[in-house]
């Protein structure tokens, strides 16, 4: 197992686009795949999600806005190597001066199924919101069973 660089972690999270979202619900774990955009020069992560204010996700986040994103991969050219990133912080809510950069961010990397309904939803008729996450609390590793150590 090594540690991941700064730039290893920042390509990672330019070619993936989707993670898993760990949230805390009245003290029970809550996890959630996510979709998400990286501007590496904001260092933040603006998420969307859809489906109304009365949402579990949007309870949760409005009251415990620590979270924690895993982003991994596995090698396409080595199938027994893996890659993981693991942010954790405090998500906001991105202000209305930011979204256009973060709905750029969102266009250039995010994952989204190719029919972008929201759960039988037109996606005209989907309300979103656009959530940061700072970036300076994130670790990244790549493992497999050849490596004898820590780098």
């Amino acid at each position: 197992m090594r540690h991941l660089d700064r730039d290893e972690i920042d390509e990672i999270l330019v070619r993936r686009g989707i993670g898993v979202l760990a949230m805390i619900d009245h003290g029970q774990p809550y996890a959630i795949p996510m979709s998400f955009g990286y501007d590496a020069d904001q260092m933040v992560f603006p998420m969307q999600w859809g489906g109304g204010d009365q949402t579990r996700k949007n309870q949760v986040i409005d009251s415990n806005p620590q979270v924690c994103l895993t982003v991994y991969e596995q090698d396409k050219n080595d199938e027994a190597i893996w890659r993981s990133v693991v942010i954790t912080g405090e998500i906001y809510e991105i202000d209305e001066a930011d979204r256009e950069r973060s709905y750029a961010s969102l266009a250039a990397n995010a994952e989204f199924p190719p029919d972008f309904g929201v759960w039988g939803v037109p996606f005209d008729d989907v309300e979103f919101r656009l959530f940061g996450l700072d970036t300076k609390d994130c670790t990244g590793r790549e493992f497999a069973a050849k490596y004898g150590g820590w780098d």
